[in-house]
C-alpha cells in the first residue's frame, strides 16, 4: 500500500514533467491547419484547369500545334493532381504527335505516358511503353528522360518486390540507368543534383551534401518539397519530422497528391511512438493516394496503416490500464481520508459526551473542568489542522490533475483526457465544506440564530440549504473553534488573507453591539449540551 501511494503522489508528477513539446510540433500544427484548408487550394487548382480546358476547346481542330500546346498545359496541370486525367492527356499528346508526324514529340510523349503509368505502380505497362520508344528519335534531353524513367521503374519495382531474390537485381538496374541519366544532365543543374543524391550508396559524396546544396538555391514550393523529403531520409529525430512537415505543407498548398512526404511523415511519427499523429497523417496519405489514383501509393499506405492502427489500439488499452491503476489509487486515498475523518468525528462525540457527564455529576470540580476545557480546546485546534490538511490535499490533487492533463495532452491521449476531466476538484472542495458545516452545526446547532441575533434584520444570514453555512458564517465558525489567524482561515477556505480580513471587518461594523465585543460574543456561543 505504501508503494502504491508513493507511486501516485511522487511518480506521476515526474512522468508528467518529463513530456515537453518538440520544435517540430508547431510545424505539425501548421500542417493540420493547411490540411483543413486543402479544399481551398484544390478549388484554385480546379479553376486553373477549367481555364486551360476552355483554352483547349477554343482551338481550331485544324491547328494541331496550338491544340498540342493546350493539351500539354493540361497534362502538366494534372500530372501531380489526378492520375486518370493525366493518363488521358498523355494519350491525347501521343495522338496529336502522330497527326503532326513528329517522331521526337511522339517519343517524348510516350515517355510522359510511361512516367504517368509508373506513378500508379503499373510496372508492366511502363516497361511496355518504354520498349515502344525508338531510341533513334531521342536527342540528349530525351535520352536523359528515358534513362530516368527506366531507373524510376526499376526502383519502384524493387520496393514492391522487397525480397532477397529479385529486389537486388532490380536495384542494380536502377543504378545503371541512373548513372546514364546523370551523365546526360547539365552539370550543376537541379535535376543532376537530385539524381546524384539517389546514386548507389558509398559512391561519391554523401547524398545529404547534394540536398543541402539545393537548399541554398531559390526553389519553387514543389522543388523544395522534393528536396526536403530527400534530405529527411538522412536525418533523424525531430529534424526529420521538421523536414517532412515542411514538404507535406508544400504538397498541400500546391495540391500535389502524387507525393511521399505525408506517408513518410506518418511512418516517422510512428517510429517516435506518436501513434495518434501517425495514424492521422497516414490517413491523409491514403486520402492523397485515393484522390490521385495511384496504386503504388495506396499499396505503401495500406502496408503501414494497419500496423499503426493495431499499435494505437494496444496503446489505448495500456492507457486505460494505467488510468484504472491511478483511479484505484485515488479511491484508496479517499477511503483512508474518510476513515481518518470518521475516527476524528467519533472521538469528538466521545469528548462531548464526557464533558456533559462531568458537568452534570460534579460542577464543583472547577480545576478539573478547566483541564477538560483545555483538552477540548486542543481537540478543536486539531479539527482546524485536520481541515487545513484536507484543503492542502485537494490543492495537491488539483496540481496532480493539471500535470497529468498536460502530459496526456502532449501525447494526444484523447480518451484519458476525457476520463480525467471527470475529476471535479471544485465538487470535492465543496463536499469538504459541506462536511465541515454538518459537523460544526451538530456541535453548535444554535450558531446561526445566535449570530443573527447580533445583526440587523437586513444583514442577517439565511443559508440556501439546511445544515449549511455561508462563507461569512464559516469564517465565524472557524473563529469559534479557536482558529483566529486570518492566514490559517484563508488557507482552509481557499480565500486570500485580504478577503478574510474584509469579511471580519464588515461583520464588526454591521453588528448591533460594539465591534470589540462581537467576536467575544461569537466565542461565547455555547456548545450543544445534548
Amino acid at each position: 500500500m505504501k508503494k502504491l501511494l508513493l507511486f501516485v503522489l511522487v511518480g506521476l508528477p515526474l512522468i508528467a514533467n518529463a513530456a515537453s513539446p518538440a520544435p517540430s510540433d508547431s510545424l505539425l500544427k501548421v500542417l493540420r491547419a493547411e490540411i483543413a484548408r486543402k479544399s481551398i487550394y484544390d478549388k484554385l487548382k480546379d479553376e486553373q484547369i477549367a481555364a486551360l480546358r476552355q483554352k483547349l476547346n477554343a482551338k481550331q481542330p485544324s491547328d494541331l500545334m496550338a491544340k498540342y500546346n493546350a493539351t500539354l498545359g493540361l497534362f502538366e496541370a494534372f500530372k501531380d493532381y489526378r492520375f486518370d486525367s493525366t493518363f488521358h492527356y498523355a494519350q491525347k499528346l501521343i495522338d496529336i504527335s502522330v497527326q503532326l508526324h513528329d517522331n521526337r514529340k511522339l517519343a517524348e510523349n510516350r515517355l510522359r505516358l510511361g512516367t504517368t503509368l509508373i506513378t500508379s505502380g503499373m510496372f508492366k505497362e511502363t516497361f511496355d511503353c518504354l520498349r515502344e520508344v525508338k531510341r533513334r528519335w531521342l536527342d540528349k534531353q530525351l535520352k536523359k528522360s528515358y534513362y530516368v524513367l527506366y531507373s524510376w521503374a526499376w526502383s519502384d519495382l524493387s520496393k514492391y518486390n522487397a525480397d532477397r531474390f529479385y529486389a537486388p537485381e532490380d536495384r542494380e538496374r536502377k543504378y545503371r540507368y541512373l548513372d546514364s541519366a546523370i551523365a546526360l544532365a547539365d552539370s550543376g543543374s537541379f535535376e543532376q543534383l537530385i539524381l546524384k543524391a539517389q546514386q548507389q550508396p558509398n559512391i561519391g559524396p554523401h547524398p545529404s551534401r547534394y540536398y543541402m546544396e539545393l537548399m541554398n538555391r531559390k526553389l519553387s514550393a514543389h522543388e523544395e518539397a522534393m528536396v526536403v523529403t530527400g534530405l529527411s531520409r538522412y536525418r533523424t529525430g525531430d529534424e526529420k519530422l521538421r523536414l517532412l512537415a515542411i514538404a507535406a505543407i508544400n504538397d498541400v498548398r500546391t495540391s500535389t497528391y502524387r507525393a511521399q512526404a505525408m506517408l513518410e511523415l506518418g511512418n516517422a511519427l510512428f517510429d517516435r511512438g506518436r501513434l495518434d499523429d501517425a495514424y492521422f497523417f497516414l490517413q491523409q496519405a491514403l486520402d492523397q493516394a485515393n484522390k490521385f489514383g495511384a496504386r503504388m501509393q495506396r499499396y505503401q499506405v495500406a502496408r503501414a496503416l494497419p500496423v499503426v492502427a493495431a499499435e494505437r489500439d494496444m496503446s489505448a488499452k495500456r492507457e486505460r490500464q494505467h488510468f484504472l491503476i491511478f483511479l484505484a489509487s485515488v479511491v484508496v486515498i479517499t477511503i483512508i481520508t474518510g476513515l481518518v475523518g470518521f475516527i476524528i468525528f467519533v472521538q469528538l462525540k466521545k469528548v462531548r459526551a464526557g464533558e456533559r457527564v462531568i458537568r452534570e455529576t460534579n460542577r464543583l470540580l472547577a480545576k478539573q473542568n478547566n483541564m477538560l476545557w483545555e483538552e477540548g480546546r486542543i481537540k478543536e485546534e486539531y479539527i482546524g489542522f485536520f481541515f487545513s490538511e484536507l484543503s492542502r490535499h485537494i490543492v495537491k490533487l488539483d496540481k496532480l490533475k493539471n500535470q497529468v492533463h498536460r502530459k496526456v495532452k502532449s501525447g494526444s491521449f484523447d480518451e484519458a483526457l476525457r476520463q480525467l476531466e471527470n475529476v471535479d476538484i471544485h465538487a470535492e472542495r465543496q463536499r469538504l465544506f459541506n462536511t465541515f458545516d454538518q459537523v460544526f452545526l451538530k456541535l453548535f446547532p444554535d450558531f446561526i440564530e445566535a449570530v443573527n441575533a447580533m445583526l440587523p434584520e437586513e444583514d442577517q444570514f439565511k443559508p440556501k440549504a439546511a445544515g449549511t453555512l455561508t462563507t461569512q458564517l464559516r469564517i465565524l465558525a472557524l473563529m469559534r473553534l479557536g482558529i483566529n489567524n486570518n492566514e490559517m482561515i484563508a488557507n482552509i477556505l481557499e480565500y486570500t488573507v485580504n478577503t478574510v480580513y474584509t469579511y471580519r471587518f464588515r461583520l464588526r461594523t454591521k453588528a448591533l453591539i460594539p465591534g470589540d465585543d462581537f467576536e467575544q460574543r461569537i466565542m461565547g456561543i455555547e456548545i450543544a449540551t445534548e
